[in-house]
């Protein structure tokens, strides 16, 4: 496994020998194994540029890590070296091996820290009185002390050859405002718990929801909920009061909620009975949690997110008729309009729109002298307004045009002859997400069966790009809302195609 690797060759003699490595024990340095690196260790070592090789393999492997490091090819024990076990050993013959204290010729490699194929030990018979300082007239107790202390060294100068190293170096240039910022930001696991106990409390006050309730569905469904999602998370275990029963009893001692017990009196906290709403503690935190709500853009009543997307209406003046009636093009691109957006888009709002007709009637004096309620009707409006278009103009050759309406006809008029367009607004701020003509595209959800299951189903939802939705970040969170599998098909198989930056979401 990579958390028990303490040493770490060069990513040079890695790519010489591919992958191939020798394993040793602590204490002991002969090789007692063979294996591989595992491939994608090896690619991430190897063959990735570093500018400091020993700084990625302590973040490769060492203390803490998860997952296989080396699968082993041959071990000092196996059928291998069962294979090559001498048929008999004659007393002080053979070559001794210097590096393991023995006799090649033993069974064990010549290593007398390997002992019947199945245990590695130190090499502690190698260490001389000198090594360790013995003098005459010394302890006993103290030359065995100094022998352990001798033999730890040995090991852990083995350990410590490459990971360790790196890590002791990384420590000492470590800065004390580091040290001092990674104190500070241990995490207080009561501070957590305190802070969704009240936010649980003042959600159940909001939503109105019924009690007494088990204390068992309270901390499952609305106290753990009740958690940041973005913060660390909650482990009760890791709390003072080790289990939510015995903080429960703190809180009701204090007077801020109250609990009710079991049938047979055994268990003191089985049901919440009631909130106090007055209580000091729940009334702060309030003042404060509806602060902050507020500050991060969330719906202080109940502390969801209050962003919501309208569908706002908006016109186009057909090219034709500003061309007819010589409108100023400043208003009929939109060039001033209040959201950068539309500037210059021709979307209009309906104020926006009647605005322009308004002034048209002014600036070409209109108005009927003789009844201001009236509204003179000139050439270009006729044309743009009143007269058929070419497809209509045989059926209605004797069709009669009005020569004055009234203002409200006028403007009702005109709005009808205006194209159609919409923006997907997202509120509060009024943030255009998108601008397009005609209706808003409506966002499609198949559900069938299952192929060979009609007791499951399958969801498909397309178009949710049109109101700014990721697919992604949507598919996630459904996901974990209805704990069920999902996936984003970009070139759905068998279906109907779809545009470039688009998906389908699958969900079952």
């Amino acid at each position: 496994m990579k958390s028990g690797i303490r040493s770490f060759p060069p990513p040079w003699e890695l790519r010489q020998s591919k992958g191939v490595v020798c394993i040793t024990a602590f204490g002991n340095p002969q090789v007692l194994a063979v294996g591989f690196i595992e491939k994608s260790l090896l690619r991430e070592y190897c063959y990735k540029k570093h500018e400091d090789w020993r700084s990625v393999a302590c973040n490769l492997v060492g203390p803490e890590k998860k997952g296989v490091g080396v699968t082993i090819v041959s071990c000092y024990g196996d059928d291998l070296w069962k294979s090559s076990q001498p048929v008999k050993v004659l007393p002080d013959s053979g070559v001794v091996n210097p590096l393991g204290g023995g006799r090649y010729d033993d069974g064990d490699y010549g290593n007398v820290g390997f002992q019947n194929g199945c245990v590695v030990c130190p090499l502690t018979t190698i260490i001389s009185e000198e090594d360790i300082g013995i003098d005459e007239g010394d302890d006993m107790n103290e030359i065995d002390d100094a022998y352990d202390a001798q033999v730890t060294a040995d090991a852990v100068g083995i350990e410590q050859l490459n990971i360790s190293e790196q890590i002791e170096e990384a420590e000492k240039k470590t800065s004390p405002a580091d040290s001092q910022h990674k104190e500070t930001s241990e995490i207080d696991h009561d501070v957590i718990l305190e802070a969704a106990f009240y936010s649980s409390l003042i959600q159940l006050l909001v939503s109105k929801t019924p009690l007494p309730m088990p204390v068992s569905t309270y901390s499952g469904k609305h106290l753990m909920a009740a958690v940041p999602i973005s913060g660390p998370r909650l482990d009760i275990k890791q709390t003072s009061f080790k289990k939510i029963g015995p903080f429960l009893l703190e809180m009701e001692s204090r007077g801020v909620i109250k609990l009710g017990s079991s049938k047979d009196k055994k268990d003191r906290c089985a049901f919440l009975v009631g909130i106090e709403k007055q209580h000091p503690d729940l009334v702060a935190f309030k003042r404060q949690w509806k602060k902050d709500k507020e500050e991060s853009g969330l719906d202080p009543t109940t502390g969801n997110d209050k962003r919501k997307l309208a569908v706002v209406d908006l016109f186009v003046v057909p090219r034709h008729m500003s061309d007819q009636m010589q409108l100023a093009q400043e208003e009929v691109k939109a060039m001033n309009a209040k959201t950068e957006e539309r500037k210059g888009t021709g979307f209009l709002t309906k104020t926006e729109c009647r605005a322009i007709i308004d002034g048209y009637i002014e600036s070409e004096g209109l108005v009927d002298p003789q009844n201001k309620g009236k509204i003179l009707v000139n050439g270009p409006i006729c044309d743009a307004l009143y007269r058929p278009s070419k497809k209509n103009k045989a059926s209605t050759e004797d069709a009669s045009y009005p020569t004055s309406v009234t203002r409200k006809e006028l403007i009702d008029l005109w709005m009808s002859k205006m194209d159609a367009g919409h923006a997907i607004v997202e509120m509060p701020g009024s943030r255009i997400l998108n601008l397009a003509k005609g209706e808003p595209k409506p966002v499609d959800i198949e559900v069938e069966f299952r192929q060979g299951n009609k007791k499951k189903f399958l969801t498909r939802i397309r178009g949710m790009e049109e109101y700014g939705i990721d697919a992604e970040l949507l598919s996630n969170d459904v996901s974990q809302r209805f704990a069920c599998s999902s996936s984003v098909e970009t070139n759905p198989v068998g279906r109907a195609a779809l545009k470039k930056g688009r998906a389908e979401l699958v969900f079952q």
